[in-house]
């Protein structure tokens, strides 16, 4: 129940399918003109956006988990609450 322009259509994809499962190698002594043409097209494509979204999470992720402040030791709570006596005692 297809026509020929949708049959041509899903041949097309299947061989599409097929095609970009190939690793660069093969591709490259397998595939011919256009084929090839758009077998480079999409992975050059893909490397960039993978790049692209390497670079973003590497910048969100100083947001998604913030350095962590190490805890302060019992010897500096007593310095921190010494220094407050003395600030206080000051003014």
């Amino acid at each position: 129940m297809m026509t020929e322009d949708q049959k041509k259509i899903a041949d097309i994809q299947q061989k599409w399918n097929g095609i970009r499962l190939l690793d660069r190698e093969t591709a490259q002594k397998e595939l011919e003109g256009e084929w090839l043409e758009a077998y480079n097209r999409f992975y050059d494509k893909y490397t960039e956006d993978m790049d692209r979204a390497i670079e973003y999470a590497g910048k969100l992720e100083k947001m998604i988990e913030p350095p962590k402040v190490s805890k302060k030791t019992k010897g500096q709570r007593k310095r921190d609450a010494y220094a407050r006596v003395l600030a206080r005692g000051a003014k």
